[in-house]
């Protein structure tokens, strides 16, 4: 009788083990499916990287034209003050410029939403902003500068001129879109789309009058084509299928 007693313990130990072991498993089962990437997270993580990259940067672009102001208010001494200056001047244009094209490049992976139009266009735009803030501080105190002499003067504020018009015009998004609008894309739009080299919308149909004579298409998703910088459908192409016409997918010159 207590032989059987033991070999019943013995028994349900078992199967309680046997239960606890497939509840453990099971439980690292679903911890590690939460834990693997899914697309919207992954895009999610690489527009904050873009956008961690783009603002440090836009601080070295700024520190470049501080010790610009340095050089200019003899903070700093250098022996050739025009060259330095314009040396600090092209440094803050390229730092500018990679920052905006990366914050762009953010957007489109990752766009703003138009349901609060100042945020959609100051997040849009930014690019445009730093432009300034990188630039403008510094032609100011050129302009009012009396101790450089009149070339050193002349030559350096029309090239930091021409820099902040540069990095403002390369900087600005001029076919921003939105999160509502990717989103409608994505959902409605299921085949591939098509583009241009250098065009700036996607096309439903590659036979569609404005690409019928390109010698170069790439063919995708229309994922792949926003986040390429073809933020709109083509009109003539939206022409074609009218079933787009009362959704929320951006349509060149709506």
């Amino acid at each position: 009788m207590a032989k059987q007693i033991i070999r019943d313990g013995k028994k349900k130990v078992k199967e309680a083990a046997g239960t606890v072991e497939a509840k453990v498993e099971e439980a690292l089962d679903t911890a590690e499916d939460s834990t693997e990437d899914t697309p919207k997270a992954k895009k999610g993580r690489n527009s904050i990287t873009l956008r961690i990259i783009a603002f440090v940067l836009w601080a070295l672009a700024i520190g470049c034209e501080i010790v610009a102001i340095m050089i200019l208010l003899n903070a700093m001494y250098v022996s050739n003050k025009m060259v330095w200056l314009i040396i600090l001047i092209v440094a803050d244009l390229a730092l500018a410029i990679t920052a905006a094209q990366l914050w762009k490049k953010a957007n489109r992976i990752n766009p703003p939403s138009k349901k609060n139009k100042l945020k959609f266009y100051l997040w849009s735009e930014l690019g445009v902003i730093m432009a300034a803030i990188c630039f403008l501080p510094l032609i100011v105190l050129l302009l009012k500068n009396e101790d450089l002499d009149k070339k050193t003067k002349t030559i350096v504020t029309a090239i930091a001129a021409a820099a902040f018009l540069i990095t403002g015009v390369a900087s600005a998004d001029f076919d921003p879109i939105s999160s509502e609008e990717k989103a409608a894309a994505e959902s409605i739009i299921t085949e591939d789309v098509y583009w241009t080299t250098f065009g700036r919308k996607y096309h439903l149909d590659d036979d569609c009058q404005a690409i019928v004579n390109s010698q170069v298409l790439t063919e995708g998703t229309v994922t792949e084509a926003i986040e390429a910088g073809r933020t709109s459908l083509c009109k003539f192409c939206a022409g074609r299928h009218p079933e787009y016409a009362d959704t929320d997918i951006k349509i060149e010159n709506e």
